[in-house]
């Protein structure tokens, strides 16, 4: 009973299949009894395009974007680096713990029997491991100069690079300045036909400007992406390096490194250099290096050798408020000077202590980075105007640049300043305590002999921007000048005049460095 139902089901499943109102195909299920319309006969999409008169009005700006990247992307190169690492291995890594000439047979040391036949020394083998990475690069010259990173090179023993066109060429670094993350790469193969790109000037950027990236992110070549450019000027790791970064929002991804960061007019105006990212992908803040600031780099690097900065000897430091509140200051924009070398640069031209500096060689400076740059940027022995505020007076002076030497900078910048009475005081009003240089307080606080002022023995304020062991050399309360300080009946006589509310400044020494500080006199 049970094998005839099934074989009644069976035959009403096949009538179904044969004979149903529905046929399966390999891509979705028909209707038979459905006609389909005849080839041509359905029309699709509007009649008409309810934007085309606004892309009219649009001009040139249509094809803008697609005109750049025409002529910019043969100009970005793929940048192939490779590391090379010889691995020294045998084929029996045991024979080191048990070969006959240490520990004897381990058969018979194991096992008390020998083998049947001696064990041979592995013969040692030599083999290349290949670590390549990938970044961008931008051809400058028709020589076959490119630019491009320092972290993008950096340790290559090969280096490649493929052109837009697929050729693959040899190339050899030329030199690199890992300070500004700048190398000069230059192709070694004989190359024709270069497409190099058109320098442009990065001082004339200005926030909200239209950019456009190019390079090869995640190894996608030949990328273009757009944005604007966010801020300029911008430091992101420190004073350790000379940075005036170009931020933008034109999507920048590892592996853009060392490509071209183009204006609206498709000149390069700066070489895509990092990301901000907590994730190591795009989040909308990139950094490339200014094109004003690299050719300068490449240029050294091709006719010298080597980078040339210039120098003034000066210290240097940026403007609070409560500074420019303690110096008068107003609208009055610049950097602070806050220590001079004696026999340098600046000392030769008059610049002082306490003096603003407000623009060198023409260009205006707004904060330390600014002015490092700028001097940075010099050549040495080049004779520069120097604007500077001093005493409520704007006074230009003529300065010789000087050149930077790393090595006469550490030197003095471990000479320091003095023998003093002892005496001591503590200042409510000031919120801190302060002693005369003594001998034993010169030793305990590591205080150079020939250092003159006030050292500070205690601080009973959390508003007050001072350390123990400071040294405070000079003091100026607002309207007044400086006040030279070198023991503190000095320090008790100009403090007798300040009233709260009003901001004194200090110079102050501290650990090497010399520097102004300032804070307003509370109750």
């Amino acid at each position: 009973m049970i094998l005839s139902r099934l074989k009644r089901n069976v035959s009403i499943i096949m009538l179904i299949v044969l004979t149903g109102s529905s046929v399966f195909t390999g891509t979705g299920i028909v209707s038979a009894s459905e006609s389909r319309p005849a080839k041509g006969s359905v029309k699709f999409g509007a009649d008409n395009n309810p934007l085309a008169g606004a892309a009219d009005k649009m001009g040139s700006f249509k094809t803008l974007f697609g005109d750049i990247a025409e002529k910019v992307i043969p100009t970005v190169v793929s940048v192939i680096p490779t590391k090379v690492d010889t691995i020294v291995f045998q084929n029996n890594p045991f024979y080191n713990f048990f070969g006959d000439e240490q520990f004897g047979d381990p058969f018979e040391f194991f096992f008390g029997q020998p083998r049947r036949q001696p064990q041979q020394r592995p013969q040692i083998q030599k083999k290349e491991r290949r670590q390549q990475g990938l970044g961008s690069g931008v051809i400058v010259s028709k020589d076959g100069y490119i630019l491009t990173n320092y972290h993008v090179v950096s340790g290559a023993d090969e280096i490649e690079v493929k052109l837009h066109d697929g050729r693959i060429l040899k190339a050899e670094t030329v030199g690199s300045d890992s300070l500004t993350d700048v190398a000069v790469i230059k192709i070694v193969d004989k190359v024709d036909k270069l497409p190099v790109a058109y320098l442009g000037d990065s001082d004339k950027m200005r926030p909200g400007d239209w950019v456009i990236a190019v390079g090869n992110p995640f190894s996608l070549t030949s990328t273009v992406t757009t944005g604007i450019v966010s801020a300029l000027g911008r430091n992101v790791s420190g004073n350790e390096a000379y940075q005036n970064f170009i931020q933008t929002d034109a999507a920048i991804n590892p592996g853009n490194s060392g490509g071209a960061l183009v204006n609206i007019d498709g000149e390069l105006i700066g070489i895509n250099t990092m990301i901000y990212s907590r994730s190591g992908g795009y989040m909308g803040i990139g950094f490339a290096i200014p094109v004003n600031m690299a050719k300068k780099v490449m240029e050294d690097i091709i006719y010298t050798g080597k980078v040339v900065r210039g120098w003034i000897g000066v210290t240097i430091q940026d403007i609070d408020q409560n500074v420019r509140a303690a110096l008068d200051l107003g609208d009055i924009k610049g950097v602070l000077i806050a220590d001079v070398i004696k026999g340098q640069s600046a000392d030769k031209a008059g610049i002082k202590r306490g003096d603003i500096i407000m623009t060198i060689d023409g260009k205006a400076v707004d904060n330390t980075n600014d002015l490092r740059n700028r001097v940075a940027a010099l050549s040495p022995d080049k004779k520069v105007p120097v604007t500077v505020f001093r005493g409520g007076k704007t006074i230009t002076l003529q300065l010789v640049v000087g050149k930077r030497d790393q090595k006469m900078i550490d030197q003095l910048s471990k000479s320091g300043s003095s023998d003093i009475e002892d005496d001591a005081t503590t200042s409510k009003k000031l919120g801190f305590g302060a002693a005369n240089l003594t001998q034993e307080l010169r030793q305990q606080y590591n205080i150079p002999k020939d250092m003159k002022g006030v050292i500070i023995t205690s601080v009973e304020s959390g508003d007050v921007p001072l350390l123990e062991g400071d040294v405070i050399s000079q003091m100026k309360i607002k309207q007044n000048d400086f006040i030279h300080l070198e023991n503190v009946s000095q320090l008790e006589n100009a403090s007798k005049s300040i009233k709260v509310g009003e901001s004194v400044v200090f110079l102050v020494h501290r650990g090497g460095n010399t520097f102004y500080t300032a804070y307003k006199i509370r109750k």
